[in-house]
């Protein structure tokens, strides 16, 4: 007769069969999580321990709450139960921890600070030399959940077990829990048996969580934990690490020492539709957040972009690309293959945004298509001087893009203009170039030498009284669906961080709204596609 499941195995096994079977509402890869987790029970080289699951649970239904529900204890809810098993509870057959990494990715207000408050304590208390680090960008912020911790621990405060202001200690035991921040100096020497990464969707420095991930490796049942909703944009360090988790749990990629946990709602979900949000929202299901608190949230944000952007990101775990900024991401183009070797010999406007030091020069090509749309493809050069400190600026995988081609770093602070020109000459042989369009702003020595091969140049200034009326046009393209593009994320993230500037007439020109803000591809873009004007015509017309 097998023996008795305990509390905790059947709350974690109920909840995993609830979300597979429908009755839980779950996005696309939380249900692959439960997909994973069920076929990993059926495994022979690894086994639950199902004990240390509940002793996780035990220990927190000790733990004192606080604000609203203060002289309460922390009575774990199915979700958490299963996450607890997930992070926790494998083992490999020799007993050490099968999880080394772990995202937890769900909406603000469902306790998930509170939640890994209660997991560092119960790590903190479970054996000796335990060291438990909470990272944020900012040591305040990581010292939210400390304080936490700081308040469940209180209660068993001893002569060594001291609850100091910033930090818990356990001296007769080598125990610690601390609060530190993304700097490479307050990492160093860590041992931690288990690190908590906050909101690591606002790290600044992508090298810390590859340092703390090195760092964990040094004991030999560690574990990282990283408590995020999603990034503001889907370039960043936080969104590779997603991106690598939805390989994991599609079976793109085996690691099994990575688990990811993503709650949110899928991306075809309408925003407005309240039987969508328990997917970002697992705690929706025991009143907190109440459904008529985010129905009242949605009505006050819905009517402006920011606010709906603010709404996916937050509330519903989805990387929201309503930005608040001059175009609406709705009607972005998905990227789509080309085939550019059959539009070889066609009419093509491009748009030249030549650079400063340190920064992206952009070459973009307009190709009229005859169905009315517009192929849009972009060059761009960054030089590679300084360049882990542009990622750091800018929040975007500046070596990643060129190593996948989507850039070319160049030698030194200042990118090469006969590079750019090479390139140039290489479009004219591909296309019949109708104009290049480019800003006079330090390239009178490049504009000779181009006219020089032949090349036709066409001055175009990238004031608002030029601009203008090129962002309408591109505008009314844009809102048309006409844009084909490939797969070129430096063009969508421009597209959606820039911001209009408005004359007293009504013009637009576009900005950044920070100046680590990258729109060079997008004014490239404009103005190739103002040099052609939105006439459509067969692309051999002239020949």
């Amino acid at each position: 007769m097998p023996p008795a499941k305990s509390e905790a195995q059947r709350d974690a096994t109920a909840y995993n069969a609830g979300v597979l079977d429908g009755s839980i509402p779950s996005g696309k890869w939380l249900y692959a999580a439960a997909q994973r987790f069920e076929r990993d029970l059926g495994r022979s080289d690894l086994r639950m321990n199902w004990d240390r699951v509940q002793d996780i649970v035990d220990t927190c239904a000790t733990l004192p709450l606080v604000d609203d529900y203060s002289g309460e204890r922390f009575i774990l809810n199915p979700w958490q139960v299963w996450v607890v098993a997930q992070l926790f509870g494998w083992e490999w057959l020799d007993g050490t921890r099968r999880v080394k990494f772990a995202i937890l990715q769900v909406a603000r207000g469902n306790g998930k600070t509170t939640f890994a408050a209660a997991l560092a304590v119960w790590e903190f208390l479970t054996a000796p030399g335990r060291r438990v680090h909470v990272i944020a960008n900012k040591e305040e912020q990581a010292m939210i959940a400390v304080d936490r911790a700081r308040l469940m621990l209180r209660s068993r405060e001893t002569d060594l077990l001291k609850v100091l202001h910033n930090r818990v200690e356990d001296r007769e035991r080598d125990c610690v829990i601390s609060a530190l921040k993304t700097s490479a100096s307050s990492l160093d020497g860590l041992t931690p048996s288990l690190w908590i990464g906050d909101e690591v969707a606002e790290f600044s420095d992508r090298e810390i969580l590859a340092k703390l991930e090195t760092t964990a490796g040094k004991r030999r049942n560690s574990l990282g934990l990283v408590i995020s909703t999603p990034a503001a944009d889907a370039e960043g360090l936080f969104a590779e690490k997603i991106a690598a988790g939805e390989r994991v749990l599609s079976g793109e990629e085996e690691d099994d020492a990575f688990m990811p946990i993503l709650y949110g709602i899928d991306k075809d979900d309408d925003l407005a539709d309240d039987a969508a949000w328990p997917k970002a929202n697992p705690n929706m299901a025991h009143g907190q957040p109440a459904a008529r608190d985010l129905r009242t949230m949605w009505n006050s944000k819905k009517g402006s972009a920011i606010g709906r952007a603010e709404f996916s990101r937050y509330i519903c775990a989805r990387v929201g690309e309503e930005t608040g900024n001059w175009l609406d991401m709705a009607f972005a183009p998905a990227p789509e293959a080309i085939d550019w070797e059959s539009l070889r010999g066609r009419q093509a406007w491009l748009g030249l945004d030549l650079s400063k030091s340190l920064d992206l020069s952009a070459l973009v090509v307009a190709v009229p298509l005859d169905d009315g749309r517009v192929a849009i493809r972009g060059n761009y050069w960054w030089p590679s001087e300084n360049v882990r400190q542009r990622e750091l600026d800018y929040r975007l995988p500046v070596r990643n893009w060129a190593a996948t081609g989507k850039l070319t770093l160049t030698p030194g602070p200042d990118i090469s203009y006969s590079t750019i020109l090479e390139r140039l000459k290489q479009i004219a042989e591909e296309f019949q170039v109708m104009a290049v369009a480019y800003d006079k702003w330090g390239a009178k020595m490049f504009a000779e030498q181009a006219v020089g091969e032949g090349l036709p140049l066409t001055l175009y200034s990238q004031g608002i009284a030029t601009m203008g009326p090129g962002c309408q046009l591109f505008q009314q393209l844009w809102v048309g669906r006409k844009f084909v593009v490939g797969d070129d994320p430096l063009f969508r993230n421009a597209c959606a961080q820039a911001v209009p500037i408005r004359d007293s007439n009504g013009n637009i020109k576009v900005n950044k709204a920070r100046r680590t803000h990258l729109i060079d591809p997008l004014v490239a873009a404009i103005m190739a596609v103002h040099s052609w004007g939105g006439e459509t015509r067969s692309g051999y017309a002239d020949l």
